[in-house]
């Protein structure tokens, strides 16, 4: 079964991310493609994408690709719910080897666990890892909602905002700040920034983020819609436009963000 549109529309709990494609296209309902490859989905990307000899250029867009795809999923999840706190996780050198990601990973999840068994009960949250200016171990930036019961700590300093940073007091294996949440659609963009190319290639078959169970997601509806009539009928709502053109799928993409 299929279904051919030009704009995909995500409508998010605060806000809406619209997105309208040059060409028209056609989605298969019965094949699970993600978020990127569904924009630049055609016959001649598809086949240079799963080819196994693609050159240098093929290889270097499917890592592009990749990396757009996590981004996008990650967006997608921090755009669907409300969030309470903005958080950074540090690790103790001398207690925790934190350029082993997976022994990072397995106590982030014990920490995360423990607080929702014993403290927050309806916790949401979502974590990505960045690494370190030194190419070498990993920290940890999250959002966090629903975590009335988590201890925080006024650390005597404020951002470059002025909004005070706090210390979790929970946080045991080494040291952290957090910063209440003021704006979702600015934070999402923000934490999508730490996913990068050379997390991407070094985390290859690993998780490259962590979310709990009850997160939402907000699942794309599809239109056939007239781009010039829907600019004119939004244009006070819109709070930012980009375009981008997709060579390999000889795609122009424009993308609008509308406020309530």
């Amino acid at each position: 079964m299929e279904t051919t549109y030009n704009c995909r529309l995500l409508d998010y709990p605060i806000g809406s991310h619209v997105t309208f494609y040059k060409k028209t296209i056609t989605r298969k309902k019965d094949i699970e493609l993600n978020e990127t490859q569904k924009e630049t989905h055609n016959s001649n990307f598809t086949k240079s994408f799963q080819n196994e000899n693609r050159t240098e250029e093929q290889a270097e867009h499917c890592k592009k690709v990749s990396l757009s795809a996590t981004k996008n999923r990650i967006y997608n999840i921090a755009r669907s719910n409300n969030w309470e706190w903005f958080i950074t996780l540090t690790f103790d050198r001398n207690k925790t080897d934190s350029s082993d990601y997976n022994m990072t990973v397995y106590r982030l999840h014990t920490f995360l666990n423990n607080l929702q068994k014993r403290k927050c009960p309806n916790m949401k949250y979502l974590i990505v890892p960045e690494l370190h200016c030194d190419k070498e171990h990993y920290h940890f930036h999250g959002l966090l909602s629903g975590v009335d019961n988590l201890r925080f700590c006024f650390s005597g300093h404020f951002d470059k905002g002025g909004k005070p940073i706090y210390n979790i007091t929970d946080w045991t294996y080494g040291f952290t700040t957090a910063t209440q949440v003021q704006d979702t659609q600015r934070v999402s963009s923000y934490i999508t920034k730490y996913i990068t190319k050379d997390t991407e290639q070094r985390l290859k078959n690993k998780k490259r983020y962590l979310c709990s169970r009850n997160i939402d997601r907000t699942e794309p509806t599809f239109h056939l819609l007239d781009e010039e009539e829907f600019l004119e009928m939004y244009s006070d709502k819109i709070s930012y436009a980009k375009s981008i053109d997709v060579k390999e799928a000889y795609q122009r993409i424009n993308y609008y963000e509308l406020t309530d």
